[in-house]
């Protein structure tokens, strides 16, 4: 995994040779013009003091300044937090992982600020930790039914939770920008693999991992944190939710947090866009997972893609996201695939889709 400054390097063929010197000693990349009121724009997103600093806004952290500028932070798996003119959203909310992963830098009691937590789907690793951080912080909690009745049933009252289909025409209002669930699907690898291919690619990784094996009672840890979540074999078609999130200036992000395949909503929701400008993506599957993201790349023609779910134990099975990211921008030229480590700020001035990434 690349550090924000080596991340942030493969940007250079977006700025002139003397703003990218200049761009490589500040972690500061522009996609817009080279003027000099465009360098003094981007030099002053880089001293946002949410842009200076690892602390999540969610846990005490510095809100953004600018009313044009967005924060956004991976939090290990498909977690994300975005901050923007005072409020602060969630996407997914796994945080205690099962024991044996990295340490994200931040626990769920640690996060005591936000506005909505945005749910993709119901299973354990992507919901464990919602019903908790919507009652420490009176978020509203947004995702498809099996989403919503799972943290009501964890004590989220009804008044802070809002169900979605994924098939409405009508966007959610946020202070300042909107949010569109689109009805996505869960990846069924196994169906793309011969049989067998995942016990030998599992046992292979084991082999060579120095990842000890769980103890007893972690093990008993790792059942609760998967008891959060829901087995419903419905997930896969009626409660996996992609949400397009519109800022003003029209900057356009998307999540998904299941990589398909592609569906008729999100076929329909392509239609209406020439492409997005930021997609938050997830590896999952090794190899098998290239084809996928590749679909949803050429789908949505994102300038800049972030991934996560790669992010496994150890180092063995962490997934490099440079085959991905070749294939990714082969398929759409100028495509970024910045890989940012857990809680690096990742500062976006939505009017002039200038980049920062910071330490």
């Amino acid at each position: 995994m690349s550090t924000p400054e080596h991340s942030a390097g493969i940007w250079p063929s977006h700025s002139c040779a003397l703003l990218w010197s200049a761009a490589l000693a500040l972690g500061l990349f522009g996609l817009g013009q080279t003027t000099a009121a465009a360098q003094q724009e981007r030099q002053a997103l880089s001293q946002e003091p949410a842009c200076q600093s690892m602390t999540p806004a969610a846990a005490g952290g510095a809100m953004p300044i600018n009313p044009d500028v967005i924060v956004l932070r991976w939090l290990g798996h498909t977690n994300y937090e975005l901050a923007y003119r005072g409020s602060v959203v969630l996407l997914d909310a796994y945080y205690e992982r099962i024991p044996g992963n990295h340490a994200i830098g931040v626990a769920p009691d640690d996060l005591t600020r936000a506005n909505a937590i945005l749910l993709g789907h119901a299973h354990f690793d992507h919901i464990s930790d919602a019903a908790a951080i919507a009652t420490q912080t009176g978020a509203v909690v947004v995702g498809a039914s099996f989403s919503s009745d799972l943290v009501r049933t964890q004590g989220v009252p009804d008044e802070q939770v809002t169900t979605v289909t994924g098939t409405e025409t009508e966007p959610i209002e946020f202070g300042g920008f909107t949010v569109l669930p689109v009805l996505g699907q869960h990846e069924d690898m196994a169906a793309l693999v011969p049989p067998g291919y995942w016990e030998a690619a599992d046992a292979a990784i084991e082999a060579v991992s120095l990842v000890p094996a769980l103890t007893a009672v972690e093990q008993e840890r790792a059942a609760m944190i998967r008891a959060r979540g829901s087995n419903a074999t419905a997930i896969a078609t009626r409660g996996t939710i992609g949400y397009l999130l519109t800022f003003e200036n029209q900057y356009r992000l998307l999540f998904v947090d299941s990589p398909g395949p592609i569906t008729p909503a999100q076929q329909q929701l392509a239609q209406t866009l020439s492409g997005v400008d930021l997609a938050l993506l997830p590896f999952v599957g090794r190899d098998v997972g290239i084809a996928p993201l590749v679909e949803l790349t050429r789908l949505f023609k994102p300038g800049v893609v972030l991934l996560g779910h790669h992010d496994g134990p150890g180092l063995a099975k962490w997934s490099s996201i440079v085959p991905p990211a070749l294939e990714m921008r082969s398929a759409v030229p100028g495509t970024l695939t910045p890989e940012p480590v857990y809680r690096a700020p990742v500062c976006i001035n939505t009017a002039t889709k200038d980049v920062f990434i910071g330490r």
